[in-house]
Parts: C-alpha cells; sequence; structure tokens
C-alpha cells in the first residue's frame, strides 16, 4: 500500500526526536536500540502471535541471522528450494555449508517433503521453507521430517506475511520465521526485515547475530555474565534505523486491509490454495493458463508475465558447484509453464 499522511507523521515525529538510530554494538541499555525500533518488535510480535521479534535491515539479513543462530557449520546441508529469491540457497555458502536443492510441488510451487526426504543426509543441519507467492508449505509434513531428523525449520515468509497454515502464521510453524519489508511486498519501509521465533534461546541468539555478537559478549563476560552457548558467535551491524521502523509500524497497521483487498481480487482468478490454508497473494500464478487466456478473463488492473525466475541451480554460481541439472524435473517443468499476476497499481 502506498504511503499517507500517517508514514509522514512518523517520519516527522523521529526526526524533531533527532535519534535517527539509538542502537550501540556493545552491551549496554541501547543494545535493544531505540523507542521505534523496540515499539515495531513488540507491535510485530503481538500481531504474528510471536513470542520474539526481531528488527533487522533486509530479509536476506534475517535468514543469515538464522543461520547463524542455529549454529551453521562447515560440511553441513541445508535443504532449500530452487524455485525462490537466491539468498535462500546462497547464504549456506558463506558459512561454508551446502545447499541441497529439493524439488516443488507443481500445484502449490512450494518445496516438496517427499523430494526432501530423499535428499537429507547425516549432514543434513535445516531446512528452509518458502512460502512462495503467499502460499503457505506443507507445514505439518515439514514438522513431522524436522522432529524426526532432527532438524532446524527455518520459514521464508518474506511473500507471505498474513498467510497461515491451519489457523496459525506460517511462521509459528518453524523454529525461526523470516519477513521483508523492501520496496515491493505488502508492506514496506524501504528496506527491511522482522524475525520471529518462539525460542529464548533462538531470539537472543538473532539479536546477538544482528548487532556485533562478539562485542556484546565481551562486555558481558566483562560484567559477570557468561553464556556459553553464545560465546563463539560472531554477529553484524545489521541494524534497522528508527524511520524505517517508524514507517514499518504504520505500513503494519494497514496489512490487514491490504490482505483483504488482495483476496478480494483473487475471486478474478482460479488460484489452487493448499486446503486449510490463507494465501496471501503476493502473486497469482498458474501452469495451466496463458496470458492470453488471463487479459481476456480480468480487467485491465493487472501485470502479467509469463516465468518467473530459472531454477537457482541453472544459475552460474551453483553450476559451478556441479550441481545435477536434473535433480529437480519439476521446477523445471513449471518453469516453462508458469504464469504470474500482479496488482499495476498497489492497493
Amino acid at each position: 500500500m502506498g504511503f499517507d499522511h500517517k508514514e509522514t507523521e512518523a517520519v516527522n515525529r523521529v526526526m524533531k526526536s533527532g535519534v535517527l538510530s539509538e542502537y550501540q554494538g556493545n552491551w549496554s541499555e541501547n543494545f535493544y536500540g531505540g523507542p521505534e525500533i523496540q515499539a515495531l518488535e513488540k507491535e510485530w510480535a503481538d500481531h504474528f502471535q510471536a513470542n520474539n521479534a526481531i528488527a533487522c535491515n533486509s530479509a536476506t539479513s534475517g535468514l543469515w541471522m538464522a543461520l547463524n543462530a542455529i549454529g551453521l557449520e562447515p560440511d553441513n546441508e541445508v535443504i532449500v528450494s530452487p524455485y525462490t529469491m537466491t539468498c535462500s540457497a546462497s547464504l549456506p555458502l558463506l558459512f561454508g555449508a551446502k545447499p541441497v536443492f529439493a524439488d516443488i510441488e507443481r500445484d502449490y510451487f512450494c518445496i516438496d517433503p517427499d523430494d526432501i526426504i530423499k535428499k537429507i543426509t547425516d549432514n543434513t543441519r535445516a531446512i528452509i521453507a518458502v512460502d512462495l507467492f503467499g502460499q503457505p508449505c506443507n507445514y505439518d509434513r515439514l514438522k513431522e521430517i524436522c522432529l524426526r531428523y532432527g532438524l532446524k525449520l527455518i520459514v521464508d515468509a518474506a511473500q507471505a506475511p498474513g498467510a497461515t497454515y491451519n489457523g496459525y502464521h506460517t511462521t509459528n510453524w518453524g523454529d525461526i520465521g523470516v519477513y521483508s519489508l523492501n520496496r515491493h511486498k505488502h508492506i514496506h519501509c524501504g528496506e527491511g526485515g522482522m524475525v520471529v521465533t518462539g525460542s529464548g534461546v533462538l531470539a537472543r541468539k538473532l539479536r546477538l547475530s544482528m548487532n556485533h555478537a562478539e562485542a556484546v559478549i565481551n562486555d558481558l563476560e566483562d560484567k559477570g555474565n557468561h553464556f556459553a552457548f553464545t560465546d563463539k558467535m560472531v554477529g553484524m551491524n545489521l541494524r534497522m534505523t528508527e524511520l524505517s521502523a517508524a514507517i514499518a509500524r504504520e505500513q503494519l497497521k494497514k496489512l490487514d486491509t491490504i490482505l483483504d483487498r488482495h483476496r478480494n481480487d483473487a475471486r478474478y482468478f482460479d488460484v489452487k490454495v493448499r486446503e486449510g490454508c490463507e494465501h496471501s497473494y503476493y502473486r497469482y500464478a498458474w501452469t495451466n493458463k496463458t496470458i492470453g487466456e488471463l487479459i481476456s478473463t480480468t480487467t485491465d488492473r493487472w501485470n502479467y508475465k509469463r516465468g518467473y525466475i530459472k531454477p537457482i541451480f541453472q544459475m552460474p554460481l551453483f553450476r559451478n558447484l556441479d550441481y545435477d541439472q536434473k535433480q529437480c524435473p519439476v521446477v523445471q517443468e513449471v518453469n516453462e509453464k508458469i504464469v504470474l499476476a500482479w496488482h499495476r497499481v498497489a492497493p
């Protein structure tokens, strides 16, 4: 949704305060950021029924924080989708870990639990599940797999704020969930991300990952507080500004209205939705329609496109890592047929 006087007032409020960021990268009362950050985190946690919410500067940063928080190590493997934004697959490489691609579901375009099971090895550490286009993944199956094999589940809900599976926000099914607030998502503050978790231990690790873990832990130890489970952590500066947080707070208030419109507009289409789920319709997607058919049966309120992205393992970085180009046949079939529609003007 576009901005209005509410966002302008929020920006002016921050500018008049003179505090554009109140974070410090050491252990102090400002480790948790300024008043806008702290208010956004509380409001986000309340809205998405999460125990903990941590603001950061992008969903990509949020995914890096998640992998850092679970202690990903060299030679670990992370099972990922080949049909999404590349960061889900590229970020494990920064830890010396290996992304392992599992195929997608033909009808829903999300990662396929049946193929995940085939890809699990003794080195598998986690699954990153992406709610692609706003469609929830099969979380009953994913949770069962993670419990059976002792894996962490990271939910990438960048395209799916408000999407639910069996009555719960999709991020509540994971150990960690990540949302995006960049320019073309449902709501945005320019650039930004939010990370949620039900675990207090993971929340601490996420926050340390976002804000100079090694320096903060050093200060804590100097003050007599030692946390054995975090003393080897390294963090970055992945902090959100007070300006971005103030805008995000106003945008969050509009999310339900935006979702109502997206879901109402879905009546023009026949997108298949997983049973028991609420889709957030970041994009409307089909493999059994042509652009011509869609234009002839709808209004001019939408943009249309054939194709999404090429399967990630076909991209240069992963070609150079010698991935089997035939390992995920469904995604290659879908990529040749998929048609996407989205709102021409932001609702």
